[in-house]
């Protein structure tokens, strides 16, 4: 039984039981016997069911078994019509300002205040005042009537609460009490100082209140241009807590994550067009007509030029929430758009990428050539007497050129191989160094720790740009020096080569690593992608020295794991 009870979708049916209850109070309220027992269990219904709290676990609490006991000892010991009145004006209090979601809900919700209503005024109020009813027991026959409202409650299933949990309107709840108390109040007042019977009093209320409420409504409409009601319903939908707030928090909640811009653009549209406010939501323009929902001569319409929208509400939303759909619209917009910028990020990336990994194996190639032309020249110059020095010299420089080349292919066969972390011994990549600048142009000095490794393509390629410059500069001055030093050990390695030439100007040194620079010599990127490849290694390649006679760079960074 208390697991059938803590069901939220029971709902529904346990507070129907609990005015069936009521409604047999009612009914036998001249049997002392019966009327008691039907009001406690009544009671004990509605504590099950308000809430407040829920489920068996609450329910055999401390607290909650002394307020059940205290209520229902004050029942069995001063029951009276006043204090059942008292309790029926808490109970409409408590219901009309519970929020709901579900449409099915709301209707059940208007359905119970209005059975509450029909008891209080014509099952209670008339003996509370021991009024002579005329007529042969109308307002009995109505009150009896009046029980196919909870009996048709026992067969609706109670939607599922929003997982923020349930929230309350005071105020709502406040209004709908003070609205009950003055249709009773004023019956009674109407029929004591009219002398007419109860129930044409209460019918003459009704009408009296109605008529009230549209005449001051009516003038505030002339004196405005929207009724008191459309703004008291704009109030209302804007309140935290109500399917408005739920919906802003679905555009960006778990459930928009991860979703391409059409299928975010088809759920937002989706879900704006269930608000109970809402009759339908149209999107136009580049996004292709899409239509969720029905649309109605109530027309708000949020400009923009990717994704158009027009909102289709079933009444004249007003001015305060027209600039809410308008906002909620322009988030909408403002959300698609910011997915449609992030895909072409993503594909800007890419095409980032495949450029940089071009020009990286490009620059690649010209060192290559760059350091054939070199070969070639020195084996031209050698003569037929050093011709077996050349020859030497072409079989150290040959294996070493080819493995390059053989590198650079494989990068373009597969642009996500592991390449770039490849390390080599640092003693022997120290000496193949030595061996391809034999000519003399380039002092080396230092000696590194056995067993230390560097990665192959970084020092390659940094080793081989700085020198490159260097000798370039070399040849238009033939006086400038160029060295080289390595220090490298089993926690960090570092390589430095700097010449003895004219410093760089500042605006270029400002920029050397940051992008492309003018060169005459070749497409000015070297250094750049140099310092990307260093920095995706965890090394850094920086200025050392800028200074006339001393221009000095180095790399440095800790030293990689040998490989298995």
């Amino acid at each position: 039984m208390l697991r059938w009870i803590d069901q939220s979708h029971h709902r529904h049916r346990l507070l129907a039981l609990a005015l069936l209850a009521l409604q047999g109070a009612l009914l036998f309220a001249a049997d002392p016997s019966l009327r008691t027992p039907l009001i406690l269990t009544h009671f004990a219904l509605v504590l099950l069911w308000q809430p407040f709290w829920q489920g068996s676990a609450q329910l055999l609490s401390y607290r909650g078994g002394l307020a059940t006991m205290a209520v229902g000892s004050a029942i069995v010991l001063f029951t009276s019509w006043l204090l059942l009145a008292a309790w029926l004006l808490v109970l409409i209090g408590l219901i009309g300002g519970e929020q709901t979601i579900h449409r099915r809900d709301q209707a059940v919700q208007w359905l119970v205040i209005l059975y509450l209503l029909i008891a209080l005024l014509a099952g209670v109020t008339p003996p509370l005042f021991e009024f002579e009813v005329s007529g042969n027991g109308v307002l009995r026959t109505f009150v009896a009537a009046a029980s196919v409202i909870p009996a048709g409650l026992l067969f609706v299933r109670a939607g599922a609460l929003p997982q923020s949990g349930q929230r309350f309107d005071y105020l709502r709840s406040l209004t709908i009490t003070l609205l009950a108390l003055t249709l009773s109040a004023g019956a009674v007042l109407w029929t004591y100082r009219s002398g007419t019977p109860y129930p044409t009093a209460l019918i003459q209320s009704l009408l009296f209140v109605g008529a009230l409420i549209l005449a001051v409504n009516w003038i505030w409409r002339r004196k405005a241009s929207h009724t008191m009601f459309q703004i008291l319903w704009n109030r209302y939908l804007l309140n935290l807590g109500t399917p408005f707030e739920h919906y802003l928090i679905s555009l960006s909640g778990p459930g928009a994550r991860g979703l391409d811009p059409d299928a975010y653009l088809n759920q937002a549209l989706r879900s704006m067009s269930e608000l109970d406010w809402v009759a339908g939501v149209e999107a136009r323009g580049p996004v292709g007509h899409r239509l969720m929902g029905a649309q109605t001569a109530h027309v708000t319409e949020a400009h923009d030029d990717t994704a158009p929208l027009i909102v289709y509400t079933q009444r004249d939303p007003g001015p305060a929430l027209r600039v809410h759909i308008q906002l909620l619209a322009r988030l909408i917009q403002q959300l698609y758009l910011s997915r449609l910028h992030e895909v072409e990020l993503r594909n800007q990336e890419k095409a980032r990428a495949v450029h940089e990994t071009g020009a990286r194996l490009t620059h690649d190639i010209k060192n290559l050539l760059q350091s054939l032309q070199s070969l070639a020249a020195a084996v031209e110059a050698s003569g037929t007497e050093r011709s077996r020095e050349a020859i030497e010299l072409v079989q150290r420089q040959l294996p070493h050129i080819n493995q390059r080349l053989q590198s650079t292919l494989e990068k373009l066969r597969e642009p996500a191989g592991t390449s770039a972390h490849e390390v080599m011994d640092a003693q022997e990549w120290w000496q193949g160094l030595q061996a391809r600048y034999a000519d003399g142009s380039v002092e080396f000095h230092g000696v590194p720790d056995e067993g230390a490794v560097v990665p192959r393509e970084l020092f390659d390629t940094v080793a081989e740009n700085l020198l490159e410059n260097a000798r370039h500069k070399q040849s238009t001055h033939p006086g400038t020096r160029i060295r080289a030093w390595l220090n490298a050990g089993p926690e960090r390695a570092s390589l430095r080569i700097g010449d003895t030439g004219e410093p760089m100007p500042d605006s270029i040194a400002r920029s050397l690593f940051a992008g492309a620079v003018h060169s005459s010599r070749g497409l000015g990127v070297g250094l750049y992608q140099c310092a990307r490849l260093a920095e995706h290694l965890g090394f850094d390649l920086m200025i050392e020295s800028n200074e006339p006679g001393d221009v000095r760079f180095l790399l440095s960074g800790r030293a990689p794991a040998q490989s298995a």
